[in-house]
């Protein structure tokens, strides 16, 4: 058994869930963390650091994931510091009542659930954050739309004039199928397999679409973006469980089918550019980094934009990729992605010489080619895994971007506040 000391010098910058074991093997606690190597170590001197004997940690793709399976996880093994440190005020249940023709959603302490379920009733949890898995649920409306209020009088809810309850349950005219459709959608998600629930939303929206119900097909299709922008790349939790080697096979399933998109045989490196900037004032670029499919920090790059004042984003990403290439000391990436259209990739094809360059642009995701003086325009399905990539690396330079910006924001306001009483 590897001591707690050599297995927090290997853990990775990564999502997952963290497992914390006794001399006998015994389950002590189980928790998720958005970054297994800054989240673990602070953990462990927190509690009951001199009863670990070994802890064990699975990497997830997402922070999502690492949600739903450390609930798995819990609710199988009921680790004896889970259960002391978090009492019925803190973890929650979600409580879908599928044996009702129109099924409740419900959030329930554990001394609140059920003493006898029915067997068609899903249940998952606990969730050690009540506050995560409501924000979850608040955002989940947005794909999959559902009531909240207990009592049904008859009449639509408030909320089915925002489109947050759809068909409502309440309403004596729903179709209790169409409602029980969104409940069982809601079900696969939180078990993990949001990916069915988006093929078969895209499935309607094109069938409403030929159909020529438009409004249909826009409000499938706006429920489709939600939820990629919310679960964007989850898979299956218990994936994770099942092989050792498990986000490995992801991140190369992902590449293989980008690779096989772009026709770009090695994606051993993929850097990724953004600009960040409020008017043209304390602009800033980002360059983040993919090796392996795997988010490589240590290589990241910021930029202070050197022009001033000139709210010209297509310029401003020619200046940071120039400056880029410059360091040829850098290694060289297999591919550039460029967050944005034809605009953004017409100001930096040039520069890029032989590095083959893509646009990911963001209001139809679709990947930008140059080809000549022209474009090819790829639209790919909302479940691929070469889209997933190019997602998870387009908002990562986002973030990195925005970070850098907000910090040069704050620095010249409190300068500009001094100067201002001097």
């Amino acid at each position: 058994m590897e001591t707690p000391q050599k297995t927090l010098k290997k853990l990775p910058h990564a999502p997952g869930i963290y497992i914390y074991k006794n001399t006998d093997g015994h389950i002590l606690y189980i928790g998720k963390a958005k970054d297994l190597k800054k989240r673990v170590p602070h953990f462990k001197t927190e509690l009951f650091s001199s009863r670990v004997a070994a802890i064990e940690t699975i990497q997830t793709v997402s922070e999502f994931d690492a949600l739903l399976l450390e609930a798995a996880l819990i609710r199988k093994h009921m680790p004896k510091y889970n259960v002391v440190l978090k009492d019925d005020k803190s973890s929650l249940y979600i409580l879908l009542t599928l044996s009702e023709p129109l099924p409740h959603v419900f959030t329930l302490r554990r001394s609140d659930l059920p003493k006898k379920m029915h067997k068609k009733d899903a249940l998952f949890g606990p969730f050690q954050s009540a506050g995560v898995v409501r924000s979850l649920l608040r955002h989940l409306r947005h794909s999959v739309p559902y009531c909240t209020q207990k009592r049904r009088t008859g009449k639509p809810c408030f909320y089915s004039h925002i489109g947050l309850c759809y068909p409502c349950p309440s309403d004596a005219k729903t179709d209790p199928h169409v409602y029980r459709k969104n409940i069982y959608r809601l079900k696969n998600i939180l078990s993990g397999k949001s990916h069915t629930v988006l093929k078969e939303l895209e499935k309607d929206m094109k069938k409403a679409a030929k159909e020529q119900n438009f409004e249909e097909a826009a409000r499938l299709r706006n429920h489709i973006q939600n939820l990629y922008g919310m679960l964007s790349k989850k898979y299956d939790p218990m994936l994770y469980v099942s092989s050792d080697t498990a986000v490995e096979d992801i991140y190369a399933n992902e590449l293989a089918a980008l690779s096989d998109v772009l026709h770009i045989p090695h994606l051993h490196r993929i850097e990724c550019y953004d600009i960040s900037n409020t008017g043209g004032k304390n602009a800033t670029g980002s360059m983040v980094v993919l090796t392996d499919g795997r988010k490589d920090t240590s290589e990241y790059k910021r930029f202070r934009i050197r022009q001033e004042n000139v709210p010209n984003d297509t310029a401003m990403i020619a200046e940071v990729v120039t400056r880029r290439l410059a360091h040829s000391e850098w290694p060289k990436p297999g591919l550039i992605i460029i967050d944005g259209g034809k605009g953004q990739i017409t100001a930096v094809k040039n520069i890029t010489k032989n590095i083959p360059v893509i646009g990911l642009a963001k209001r139809f995701e679709e990947i930008v080619i140059p080809q000549g003086e022209k474009f090819k325009v790829i639209r790919l399905d909302l479940t691929s895994p070469a889209l997933h990539v190019l997602q998870r690396i387009r908002d990562e330079s986002h973030r990195f971007a925005l970070s850098y910006h907000r910090l040069l924001r704050k620095k010249s306001f409190f300068s500009n506040a001094v100067d201002k009483y001097l």
